[in-house]
């Protein structure tokens, strides 16, 4: 056949052996891109397994056990290698009273190490917390919760009183193994190999670690579990890197040695060099001033706090300080979180009504001076607060644009900047301030409890404005017990707009949680999430690497 195609060819003339050349080209040029259409159009672009993922850290592991992990370089691993109990759930029943829970776990649910994972893992994970001598942090959400077996599978949790966001809890827990653990005293815990060895269920397996002869870990790395119950992840690997300083975290980001680089200020954003795609996730955290009513006379009155809020630019401190990557915070609950309000505090940012407020109470504006006083009984009141902040960058710029908003409505505001050590160790456990800069990082409830009740004013509560208000905790306690959950959106909204109307803060910002990335990580979205390592709680669906798969 190609012997009678040369003689064929051989025949023409060298015009027609050059249209021949030319229209057979185009034929098979043709010919391809038909194909390849057909094939674009008969196919999808699917994620494939494969690939190195480089996570960059500031800190050290220490404890990669979720009963213990307090850091978040602890607690990035242990999302990873851990499953929560909801994800291990096959069914989450309450009744009616909200006192008991049951659980069903799914079939076929295994350890890494193979060993089959069943719900007496569950309720040994739950008795270690609730055990004093583990010293685990999440024991206060654990206290009068009996956990009982019902059978290999099943298993049920019994509340001392109804608690409307129990449901939060069970999503938070990480279960641990017994049969690994069951023979560690409590009080060996933290001594325990497990902890830099770990053995979960999790998306990820621990592979090794690599640690300098002075102890410092330098990287760790987890493999893909293939048994993973939701399915084996697309990344074969994920290590991480750990630094001591941000500066070298950020360089070994723009030598491509790092892939992944989280938490970083807006300040040190011009950094970084490399090309990256950066998602905002939002955290139901916010800062503000808090007041101190015990500590200075003048804001004991309403009008003085008021005065506070209205002399406030939050969009001008959220655009200068956070380059607008974040939120203005109105009330206790910042935007996103549940159960938020979307009701400002009432009025807008107005230094003419501040300056109307604090007339009308009587301060008046002394020129010599350049700041308002006021006669009360005997004596006369300066119109000066002082303010104290942690020596952190962006917190201390906050500060100073504040103290220059408050001073041009007539406050003398001395700012007052302490280490971070300082202020939560001493400044904060004594409550030994007039103003306080600091940031509130709720739950993944918006449970206000730790932060507005009452009982919660003084150490080692979170009730950082000493705040007082019968009708606050009336209705703190009732969104705790709850169970209707429309009724429940209405009390905290009542709940928030009484506390915004007592001015017992200046609520200011949320600002994002920035994770720079690889443009070409794929299955990744930016959303709310209760802390920085829940941007792992979906690690398993992340790919870096596609095929093509035939339409179903």
């Amino acid at each position: 056949m190609f012997a009678n195609l040369k003689h064929i060819y051989d025949s023409f003339s060298p015009k027609e052996r050059r249209f021949f050349v030319g229209a057979g080209t185009i034929g098979v040029i043709s010919a391809i891109v038909l194909t390849a259409l057909w094939v674009e159009g008969s196919t999808r672009v699917v994620a494939a397994e494969g690939g190195e993922f480089i996570e960059g850290v500031i800190g050290q592991p220490a404890y990669v056990n979720p009963l213990l992990a307090t850091t978040e370089a602890d607690k990035n691993l242990a999302r990873l290698v851990f499953s929560s109990l909801t994800s291990l759930a096959e069914k989450v029943e309450a009744s009616k009273d909200g006192r008991t829970w049951k659980v069903r776990l799914k079939e076929r649910l295994t350890w890494h190490d193979g060993e089959k994972l069943t719900s007496d893992d569950v309720i040994f994970t739950v008795q270690k917390i609730q055990d004093p001598e583990t010293q685990s942090p999440l024991a206060v959400a654990w206290q009068g919760v009996l956990a009982t077996r019902l059978s290999e599978l099943e298993l049920q949790f019994v509340l001392a009183n109804p608690y409307a966001f129990f449901s939060y809890n069970l999503d938070s827990l990480y279960v641990v193994p017994k049969h690994l653990l069951d023979d560690v005293a409590p009080p060996n815990w933290r001594l325990s190999e497990f902890n830099l060895q770990p053995v979960g269920s999790g998306a990820y397996a621990f592979a090794s670690y690599k640690a300098r002869s002075d102890g410092f870990v330098e990287t760790y790395r987890l493999a893909a579990n293939p048994l993973y119950h939701n399915g084996r992840p697309f990344i074969s690997e994920i290590v991480f890197r750990f630094f001591s300083q941000s500066e070298d975290l950020v360089k070994e980001f723009n030598a491509g040695r790092v892939d992944g680089l989280a938490g970083l200020p807006v300040s040190d954003l011009k950094q970084v060099e490399r090309p990256h795609a950066m998602l905002s996730f939002q955290l139901p955290r916010y800062y503000a001033v808090f007041l101190n009513q015990s500590k200075n006379l003048a804001l004991k009155e309403l009008e003085v706090r008021r005065a506070l809020t209205f002399a406030t630019d939050t969009s001008r401190i959220l655009a200068d300080i956070l380059q607008n990557r974040g939120a203005e915070v109105m009330s206790p609950i910042p935007s996103g979180a549940p159960y938020a309000i979307s009701k400002d505090r009432g009025e807008s940012f107005s230094p003419e009504l501040a300056k109307e407020t604090l007339e009308g109470a009587g301060w008046k504006f002394v020129e010599e001076k350049g700041y308002r006083e006021k006669a009360i009984k005997s004596s006369t009141i300066p119109l000066e607060l002082n303010l104290v902040v942690p020596q952190i960058g962006f917190l201390v710029q906050t500060a100073n644009e504040l103290r220059s908003m408050w001073e041009r409505v007539g406050f003398k505001i001395n700012v007052i900047a302490q280490s971070p050590e300082e202020v939560t160790n001493t400044i904060i456990k004594n409550r030994d301030y007039e103003m306080l800069l600091f940031g509130n990082i709720l739950g993944p409830s918006s449970d206000l409890f730790s932060f507005w009740h009452s009982s919660e004013r003084f150490f080692p509560g979170l009730n950082l404005s000493i705040y007082s208000n019968k009708k606050v905790d009336s209705l703190i306690v009732s969104t705790r017990q709850n169970l209707a959950p429309d009724n429940r959106h209405e009390q905290f909204e009542e709940l928030q707009s009484t506390i915004i109307a007592d001015y017992p803060a200046v609520f200011l910002y949320s600002p994002d949680y920035l994770y720079l990335v690889p443009k070409g990580l794929q299955g990744i979205e930016a959303q709310h999430i209760a802390e920085p390592a829940d941007r792992f709680r979906d690690a398993s669906l992340w790919y870096l690497k596609t095929a093509r798969a035939f339409k179903s």
